[in-house]
């Protein structure tokens, strides 16, 4: 092992069918209305759903609070073109936008999150920035020392407090590990250095939950740097053997949701295997379907959705030139079509977060 009726919109592990219907609020029970909307807005979509069979009056407010994540929408730049021409599009509408940026041309992407893309350059200096696709803006980080390191992420928006850049330095040959991070307002990058406890092992992806950051091996190793406390640490988990197999055309890519991290082993040639980190046991499990999960998987950043259509439930969308409808189905493997030879889950392509509000292209 390495009620309120639910509407089909839920898949079924998000979705618990009550074996009464809901009765009217117990009399004994008076929380202002104010209250309960401010309590259950703060809850994700499993625990709004689990919230909203207490009652009648928990299910009304639940559901007008209750918050559904977009399809994101994917980046790429046109194929052939040098001139920095890219294609926004949205998957959902069959909708692509052409757009110009040619301060992107040749530049990768290290992350995406809330709408806004995190790119990195190693010439002909160490150059990171934010971009956002949909407002054109760009926020310029201060310079910082070259790296070698696989794992660059950031928390939030660069417009919000809580934005925080991390960079993990990958100096396998070293003694040492070098995290360096950088939050909105600071003009230099603060560099913390820890042991190297895996001598040898490289760094190959990472991903921000639970307040901390997970980086991991190829050997299945997960280290967590806690910003909040300045400290790294190795968890004790056991090797996954699946990690192990050499394959030139693999790609691992971490996700998560809720709290949960997940680890995709992707190749063109083979069936994505999917596995869940169990935080109680220290140990890979995997995953034959998603709990009605989708992800849709880039380089970047892959981004996990709750709550979407039945057909599009425990699927995974790889990011390429713009095809549409291609994926993996994990619970009975079937393949939709052949995953694409070029540009397969490339730097340069990214799944993004459309913006909340109303915006014009």
């Amino acid at each position: 092992m390495c009620s309120a009726s639910p509407s089909s919109l839920f898949p079924e592990d998000l979705t618990v069918k009550p074996i009464v219907q809901a009765l009217p609020a117990p009399s004994n029970i008076n929380i202002p209305s104010d209250l309960l909307r401010e309590i259950l807005s703060r809850l994700g979509l499993k625990a709004n759903i689990h919230a909203s069979l207490v009652c009648k009056t928990w299910f009304q407010v639940a559901v007008s609070v209750r918050k559904l994540q977009p399809h994101p929408w994917l980046f790429y730049p046109l194929k052939g073109e040098a001139n920095g021409d890219y294609i926004l599009l949205d998957r959902q509408r069959s909708q692509a936008y052409k757009l110009n940026f040619p301060d992107l041309k040749g530049h990768g992407f290290s992350c995406s999150r809330d709408g806004w893309l995190l790119v990195s350059t190693n010439f002909p200096s160490y150059l990171v920035f934010f971009f956002n696709p949909f407002t054109r803006e760009y926020i310029y980080l201060p310079e910082a020392a070259p790296t070698s390191g696989y794992c660059l992420t950031f928390t939030a928006a660069p417009t919000s407090s809580s934005c925080l850049v991390i960079s993990l330095n990958d100096r396998s040959i070293c003694s040492y590990i070098e995290i360096a991070t950088w939050r909105p307002g600071e003009t230099l990058w603060t560099t913390h250095r820890f042991e190297n406890l895996l001598p040898g092992r490289r760094w190959k992806s990472c991903v921000f939950s639970n307040g901390v950051l997970y980086c991991l091996t190829t050997f299945s190793n997960i280290g967590i740097f806690d910003p909040s406390r300045a400290t790294w640490n190795i968890l004790p988990v056991e090797p996954c053997p699946a990690f192990f197999q050499v394959d030139l055309g693999r790609r691992v890519l971490m996700t998560e949701h809720e709290g949960d991290i997940f680890v995709m082993l992707t190749s063109r040639n083979k069936n994505p295997l999917m596995f869940k980190l169990n935080l109680k046991r220290n140990a890979w499990e995997e995953k034959r379907e998603l709990g009605g999960l989708t992800v849709f998987a880039s380089h970047p950043t892959s981004l996990t959705r709750a709550g979407l259509s039945v057909k599009e439930r425990n699927r995974i969308y790889p990011s390429h030139n713009g095809h549409l409808g291609v994926y993996y189905s994990l619970g009975d493997g079937i393949i939709s079509s052949r995953f694409p030879t070029s540009n397969y889950l490339s730097n340069r392509i990214a799944w993004v977060d459309p913006p909340h509000n109303n915006f014009n292209l």
